[in-house]
């Protein structure tokens, strides 16, 4: 990712940059980091191309978490039956 405080110059070494152990065991755990994200990018925390990308990532693990809920939810109808 392109931090901001990470672009130094030439030969400049670059900030470490903390990582964040993020839950996202559900759909709205999505919403909220999605949230996170672009308001980083408004802050001109993040480059808007990266928000994108992290955005990107957390949707798809997003529609995962939907498409397990529903998996479990069919399974559930059929065991009923």
């Amino acid at each position: 990712m392109n931090i901001v405080e990470q672009q130094a110059g030439w030969g400049v070494p670059p900030v470490k940059v903390r990582r964040s152990r993020v839950r996202l065991d559900s759909a709205s755990d999505c919403r909220r980091e999605a949230a996170r994200q672009y308001r980083r990018a408004l802050e001109g925390e993040i480059k808007i191309e990266d928000m994108s990308r992290l955005i990107n990532a957390v949707a798809l693990i997003g529609r995962m978490i939907e498409g397990g809920e529903l998996e479990k939810r069919i399974e559930a109808l059929e065991g009923a039956k």
